[in-house]
């Protein structure tokens, strides 16, 4: 007699994926603490604006790539063993072949409707049918259908261009110059704000990470913009991810494949 459907396998995958990020948090903060590195400030000569430069830059560690590797395996890998249940659910018989759909689309390149039950086999429960057609990129938080481009910036689009790189290679993320989460600055009454310029690229030591033009004044005393550090995904190939702190944008999948697709939707459909 076959197993009754259940969430049980799905739920470890989704903490495993939890813990392994907490892990990854951990990690890259001690990594990225400010006593790990020096940030000094100087004023060119020529153009007058005060340059902030980093030195003793942390290195990537090979580690992070397969965490960050790992917690996207386990996420998408929770959603497929989600699809074997409701495959048993509806009272299918699942296969190797059983997998989560992820759309951008409703229609295929021909403008032709593509049925979401035939990837997982055939479901023929509208109830779960419907519950896909929600869980899918193209389906906004109105529900509303967005245009593909727009699909491709939701999170479990993004799950899975992140996924498919890091089956064939490495993901390359870089530790960024600025973290714009930290950087603030407070100025006197009074006291115009700078203009000023981010470097948002990889970094080595001696780089630039900003540059501030008080228009040829000096800065109010304790000026300090509270530069720090972030490690960022670095993507070519994903050109809507390039640039996003990693742990923000894993954390952002794990909500969303733990609370928007199963406890939203699928957990009240399981005993």
């Amino acid at each position: 007699m076959a197993d009754p459907p259940s969430l049980y396998g799905v739920d470890l995958k989704v903490a495993r994926a939890n813990r392994d990020l907490a892990d990854l948090k951990e990690s890259i903060a001690s990594a990225l603490h400010p006593d790990r590195y020096r940030i000094s400030v100087e004023r060119d000569p020529q153009t007058k604006n005060y340059v902030y430069r980093v030195y003793d830059v942390p290195a990537v560690e090979p580690d992070w790539l397969l965490q960050a590797g790992e917690i996207l395996y386990q996420l998408r890998s929770a959603l497929d063993h989600l699809a074997w249940q409701l495959v048993v659910l509806d009272g299918g018989s699942p296969s190797d072949k059983t997998q989560f759909p992820v759309r951008d689309s409703p229609l295929d390149r021909k403008g032709n409707a593509r049925p979401l039950g035939t990837l997982m086999p055939e479901i023929k429960d509208p109830q779960i049918l419907d519950l896909l057609n929600q869980c899918q990129p193209y389906s906004g938080t109105g529900l509303e259908q967005l245009t593909r481009s727009e699909a491709r910036e939701q999170p479990l689009w993004r799950l899975r261009v992140l996924n498919n790189i890091d089956k064939h290679r490495l993901l390359l993320i870089a530790v960024c110059a600025l973290d714009l989460g930290t950087l603030w600055w407070a100025l006197p009454q009074g006291v115009a704000n700078p203009l000023f310029r981010l470097n948002t690229v990889g970094l080595k030591d001696g780089t630039p990470i900003a540059w501030f033009d008080f228009k040829g004044a000096e800065p109010p005393p304790n000026f300090d913009p509270h530069p720090a550090l972030q490690v960022v995904i670095r993507e070519p190939d994903a050109a809507r991810i390039s640039h996003v702190n990693i742990t923000d944008a894993l954390s952002q999948l794990c909500w969303w494949v733990e609370t928007h697709i199963l406890a939203m939707r699928f957990r009240p459909l399981f005993p």
